[in-house]
């Protein structure tokens, strides 16, 4: 435990979260809540988002526009709430026990443990760490939960947090909208799609940044060559949420390491126009938390990882050509760190971004910082340039 939260972050990476985002053990507190706006993308080139804000209203579900991403509505997150603790116990594992505490129903792959109750029981559910997270109907008997690897288990009606629950919302199955973080809406914000740019995304699962770049695309009429890649096991979903936003014809999907794609796709190399990284990291950044641990060794392994991806995102810029490079996370060493490290050893430059922007924090050319403090998640965003 550190600064009093159920966060286990050695010193060593505490110190790495730099002072222009705020005081390292605030920014550790306020990643065990949400932000206070929730996000949904407005898929702009099957709906404007007057007319998406209009359809919801009519619903009774009220969003709110956001001040400077164009695409991005929101609606308010409150509490927290006290759920009423029952006998019947149920625990769920970390990823699935941040989701019931924004409100999200239990579904049985995410269960570890239960007891105590009978199917159509009211139960109380627990993070591994014994974080109450929210109560709700037991869909399933505990042994059946504990069994099953599909289904729903747990139908959550007492949640810590309660916001619009994104597949509820009208249009989600239709592509009208996608569920994505503010911050994360950056990045497709600072690229500008045109007809004969390639624009390549090494870490495209699952599909938020790459389908917003398309989106544009489309909503502007240009048509680039947009090429998504990400290993195997994430081919089905990225896929999936391209054909649900009926962007699926305008982005061709390759599998793959992405570190290698200039050996099996070597027509590329010093072709693409834009390329996203978005690699792997230590999620510092991501909220809400019901617990983390985080060594510095962990992230020294992150670190040399993320290069592999900054090393071929170079080798397949174009002089001129713009990389962007993003991370959920607060350490110096993922972020400042592999900037500088790119600049000295893969000769790229800083790059400005293409439009003021007002919301991100900025700690040098070309660098993007957005912190808890702010209300949002962490964030992180560098450009740089190919010379020539």
């Amino acid at each position: 435990m550190v600064c009093g939260t159920p966060l286990d972050v050695e010193l060593g990476v505490l110190a790495r979260i730099p002072p222009v985002l705020g005081h390292p053990c605030r920014v550790l507190e306020e990643l065990i809540s949400p932000p206070r706006r929730l996000y949904v993308r407005v898929n702009t080139a099957r709906i404007s988002v007057d007319k998406y804000i209009a359809l919801t209203g009519s619903l009774g579900v009220e969003l709110w526009r956001d001040e400077e991403v164009p695409c991005a509505v929101w609606a308010p997150v409150e509490g927290p709430f006290e759920p009423r603790r029952y006998r019947g116990r149920v625990v769920a594992d970390k990823r699935a026990s941040e989701s019931v505490l924004m409100g999200s129903d239990l579904y049985a792959p995410g269960v570890i443990m239960a007891g105590g109750f009978e199917r159509g029981d009211k139960v109380s559910i627990y993070s591994p760490n014994g974080i109450h997270v929210g109560s709700g109907v037991a869909v399933m008997g505990p042994e059946e939960m504990v069994r099953s690897r599909r289904g729903l288990a747990v139908r959550v009606d007492e949640p810590v947090y309660r916001s619009v629950r994104v597949h509820d919302l009208p249009g989600h199955g239709e592509g009208l909208i996608y569920g994505q973080s503010v911050t994360s809406m950056y990045v497709g914000l600072l690229v500008e799609p045109r007809t004969g740019d390639i624009i390549v995304d090494l870490n495209a699962a699952p599909g938020g940044k790459v389908s917003h770049i398309a989106q544009r695309a489309m909503e502007g009429g240009e048509k680039p060559r947009i090429i998504a890649v990400d290993r195997r096991s994430k081919e089905l979903l990225l896929r999936a949420n391209l054909e649900r936003l009926g962007l699926d014809s305008i982005v061709e999907v390759r599998s793959g390491d992405s570190r290698r794609i200039t050996r099996w796709m070597p027509g590329l190399a010093g072709k693409a126009s834009v390329v996203l990284v978005d690699p792997p990291c230590s999620n510092l950044g991501v909220r809400p938390k019901v617990y983390e641990e985080k060594r510095a060794k962990d992230i020294a392994n992150y670190v040399m990882y993320q290069r592999g991806f900054l090393r071929e995102a170079a080798r397949l810029l174009r002089p001129g050509g713009l990389l962007i490079y993003s991370t959920c996370t607060l350490t110096a060493s993922e972020n400042q760190g592999n900037r500088a490290w790119a600049i000295e050893e893969l000769g790229l430059e800083p790059a400005d971004p293409s439009m003021p922007l007002e919301r991100p924090v900025r700690a040098g050319r070309g660098e993007l910082l957005f912190s808890p403090l702010q209300g949002t998640p962490g964030f992180y965003i560098a450009l740089l340039r190919r010379p020539g």
